[in-house]
């Protein structure tokens, strides 16, 4: 019998090694993982409805629960001493105060806010323009974009005289349809409200202020969209590692969200919930989710976890405290 070569044994164990590192991707009939992150690789009728279909993302290893303790912009509306107001210019220019809201936070929560985040109130709705953290104590400025184009006055007439004083804003409103999100992420005013033209158009949610609040106008759209909500709304349950979740609707990915923490995503699902069925209940058509199109979207998103490069045109990742928080499918 011939002996081996020492050196074509050696370039084998070097190819086995590169092999085995390449990209830590494994994957199943029923799984795709990527690092310590793992989708479901297959259509599941449990988690279709009509044209939306949604494929669970668990986080295997979520690490030390750190990210658990911030509090969401829906809770921290809730809770006293954090409030947003109208940009307060101090006496200053006023240019620019359209898209700039004051947050005070005087409570001893770090608070989430998230791009694509809704709030009504003030002198005009606006979404979140990006994520960021608000740490206890401390009062700043964040970017914002208008969804309500006809109104700049205060007109809410439960709230006290202070609230008013200041244009407090008072409500919370999900998560924004990805249609309008993709426009955020653009970073257009002009193509904002052009998404939310389009949405409110499709729901039968026309009003004079043109609020993509309006959404919550009863109608048949309205019934459609409550449908989708019913029928997600309890399904992460039976996950606790759940972090997140890539969504197909009519064939297409409309949405990639997916949490370091699945407590932050549980706690933000329902939310996410309902700006996927506003869009895909006004989307005509039934074609069926293809899986590999599923599974590209979540190799490029959840890829740029263990990268050091964070967001670009495609692929949003959002860092905070050397750790990252939320990667997104813009």
């Amino acid at each position: 019998m011939k002996k081996q070569q020492p050196y074509l044994l050696f370039a084998f164990v070097l190819a086995t090694l590169a092999s085995c590192q390449q990209n830590n991707t494994t994957q199943s009939s029923n799984t795709l993982s990527i690092g310590t992150l793992q989708m479901q690789a297959a259509n599941d009728p449990a988690w279709q409805f009509e044209n939306l279909q949604l494929y669970p993302v668990l986080n295997t290893n979520p690490g030390d629960g750190a990210l658990s303790g911030l509090k969401l912009l829906s809770e921290a509306m809730q809770i006293p001493g954090f409030r947003i107001l109208e940009h307060k210019q101090f006496g200053r220019t006023s240019e620019g105060m359209v898209n700039s809201l004051t947050v005070v936070n005087k409570s001893q929560d770090t608070v989430l806010l998230l791009s694509g985040d809704v709030v009504t109130g003030g002198n005009q709705d606006r979404v979140i323009a990006q994520n960021e953290i608000v740490m206890p104590g401390t009062i700043r400025n964040i970017p914002v974009f208008c969804v309500e184009q006809h109104r700049w006055q205060y007109y809410d007439s439960t709230a006290t005289d202070p609230e008013r004083q200041v244009a407090a804003f008072r409500g919370y409103y999900n998560m924004a349809s990805p249609t309008v999100r993709n426009a955020v992420y653009a970073g257009n005013q002009h193509g904002v409200w052009s998404a939310v033209g389009k949405i409110t158009s499709a729901s039968k949610a026309e009003t004079p202020t043109a609020t993509y609040a309006a959404l919550e106008q009863e109608g048949e759209v309205k019934k459609r969209r409550d449908a989708y909500l019913q029928f997600f709304e309890n399904k992460s349950e039976a996950y606790p590692r759940m972090s997140g979740v890539v969504a197909v609707c009519n064939g297409k990915v409309i949405g990639v969200d997916i949490f370091s923490s699945p407590d932050i995503f549980h706690r933000q699902f329902k939310s996410l919930l309902h700006g996927y069925a506003a869009d895909a209940s006004t989307t005509a058509g039934s074609e069926n989710a293809d899986p590999k199109d599923a599974a590209d979207a979540f190799r490029q998103v959840a890829n740029r976890a263990r990268s050091n490069q964070e967001s670009d045109e495609n692929i949003g990742k959002f860092n905070w405290n050397g750790k990252w928080v939320h990667l997104y499918w813009k």
